[in-house]
């Protein structure tokens, strides 16, 4: 019953920048502040740690600063990284297009804070029952329920489990407003709810024009063993008369529907006609103007948004990632595309052809790898490359330099690199915010104006920020520290404790501390002590 809401994020696999060689200078200076907290007894003080980063650039008009960018009106910006200095960036071009609708959606849904506003932080699981908290770490609901979850329309109200298939619809302090088969059909058109809007966040049509058939809402049926097809008022619109395509959804999309017809895969339109045969005898529902088709059977994860998680994000081709630190994963499948003609756009002979996203897919062939468009058309041209992994809000894809090991980022618009191969990794981790290391540095950069955000040892891991304006830094020993989009670092002596964290969600995160699980704030405060099994901040 539970839904990560993280997981209504789209995204991929992460970029690389541009090729501009410049003189730099880069001044840094750093700032301590201790901070007394008084919300909690656990925390005494706060570091806060801000590093200020200036660049100058010689052959531009460009001055990048902690927060401020200006650019004169004359003078065209260069992208890419500067030759240079590997610790001096430029705006990538990509970084500040207007994303995707999809993201657009789903960046809405994460900072949605409805529930926070009403009271409610997170649900907390303890000895097998959960519960709720509120932002000021008091207990909203005792643990109660076998499962709990928020309504999708974030009313404040809460879906939970009292035993085997006993499911109420309760307000936040355990008023009950449904029970019986009255709270299972509500759990049910709120589940439906909850499912339509994630197929809407993964319709990726690029111009947001979507035509509709009345065939997409038929329905199949059997008769004496045949196969046919109803309209949403019962009426018989297509007589049986197919069989259908073993281990694979028949339904009607775009006005196809793929079935058996004399021994033959073919596709027929909302008339019943038989359009064209299909290459192979299994071919997938239509999506955005095009079928996948494959060259055996195989039950490898479908891709989609069901496997999306994260803001750098959850989509993995067959899966999904979270955090952006995924890679693209070659699931042996020998795939291709054809168009609702028929027409092969991108054959399965290639060596491999990965899931489709918005805007195309990678192809290796003979031992080079490249993107097609949805035409079939090389944007990237083939290389002797990696797949790394997209960042669908800027629309950049990161690839490996097999020949020398190193990173860049291309524009799967346009196929131009926007990174040159020059870094050991490059992963997105935020709406506009990369991290990349080289030699022994790790820096967050701001892709939109190239301020660094913070610099530290390679070492340390940095999570994503996944619609918040902080995130988790970390090392292999924990030493757990707070990172915000200003470049701010903040540690408390709690910290030294920590043993694993969430992402945060509207200032708040996620602490496992001694084996338990509590929430801390953006300040390292404790607002929940850690004393549960489990939480999931609302």
């Amino acid at each position: 019953m539970k839904l990560n809401k993280k997981s209504l994020l789209v995204a991929c696999v992460l970029a690389a920048m541009s090729t501009s060689a410049f003189a730099a200078s880069t001044t840094t200076s750093t700032s301590s502040t201790t901070v007394t907290n008084t919300d909690t007894s656990t925390s005494t003080s706060t570091r806060v740690t801000r590093e200020q980063h200036s660049t100058t650039i010689s052959t531009s008009s460009t001055t990048t600063s902690e927060k401020t960018s200006s650019r004169s009106s004359n003078t065209s910006v260069g992208v890419g990284v500067g030759i240079g200095r590997l610790d001096t960036f430029m705006p990538i071009a990509g970084a500040v297009k207007q994303p995707p609708a999809a993201v657009k959606k789903a960046i809405r849904v994460l900072k949605d804070d409805s529930l926070l506003q009403q009271g409610y932080l997170g649900l907390v699981k303890e000895k097998g029952k959960w519960g709720i908290v509120g932002p000021n770490g008091q207990v909203v609901l005792a643990p109660t329920y076998k499962t709990l979850d928020a309504s999708f329309k974030k009313d404040g109200t809460f879906y939970g489990e009292e035993g085997k298939n006993k499911v109420v619809h309760i307000k936040g302090d355990g008023t009950v407003l449904q029970s019986g088969k009255e709270a299972q059909d509500a759990l049910y058109a709120d589940t439906n709810e909850r499912y339509t809007a994630i197929k809407e966040m993964n319709n990726f049509d690029p111009n947001d024009i979507h035509q509709s058939y009345p065939s997409d809402s038929y329905v199949t049926f059997k008769e004496k063993g045949k196969l046919g097809f109803k309209d949403s008022a019962g009426n018989v619109v297509i007589q049986p008369q197919f069989k259908e395509i073993p281990n694979v959804e028949t339904k009607f999309s775009e006005d196809r529907a793929f079935v058996k017809a004399d021994g033959k895969v073919v596709a027929i339109d909302g008339q019943g006609k038989v359009v064209f045969t299909a290459p192979s005898n299994e071919v997938y529902p239509y999506t955005n103007g095009l079928a996948e088709y494959r060259r055996k059977v195989s039950h490898f994860g479908l891709g989609g948004i069901l496997g999306l998680v994260g803001m750098g994000y959850l989509y993995n081709h067959g899966g999904v990632y979270i955090d952006g630190l995924g890679g693209l994963i070659d699931d042996g499948m020998k795939r291709g595309y054809i168009d609702r003609n028929g027409t092969i756009v991108i054959d399965s002979k290639n060596d491999y052809v990965y899931p489709m996203e918005e805007h195309g897919t990678l192809v290796r062939n003979e031992g080079k790898l490249g993107f097609m468009n949805r035409q079939g058309q090389y944007i990237i041209q083939p290389g002797n490359y990696e797949a790394g992994t997209i960042d669908m809000n800027n629309v950049l894809l990161t690839m490996k330099n097999k020949d020398t090991n190193k990173y860049g980022i291309f524009d799967m618009e346009t196929g131009k690199q926007e990174v040159p191969f020059k870094y050991d990794t490059i992963d997105f981790v935020g709406e506009h915010q990369m991290s990349v290391t080289n030699d022994t540095n790790r820096y967050v950069v701001d892709m939109a104006d190239g301020r660094i955000i913070y610099k530290g040892d390679k070492a340390n891991t940095v999570k994503s920020f996944v619609g918040d304006q902080y995130t988790w830094i970390y090392n292999k020993d924990g030493n757990y520290k707070i990172l915000s989009l200003d470049g701010t670092v903040i540690e408390t002596p709690v910290m030294k404790d920590i043993s694993g964290t969430g992402t945060f969600s509207h200032g708040y995160s996620s602490v496992k501390i001694k084996g338990k699980w509590g929430i801390m704030n953006s300040k390292g405060e404790l607002v929940v002590q850690p004393t549960y099994d489990e939480i999931t901040i609302l």
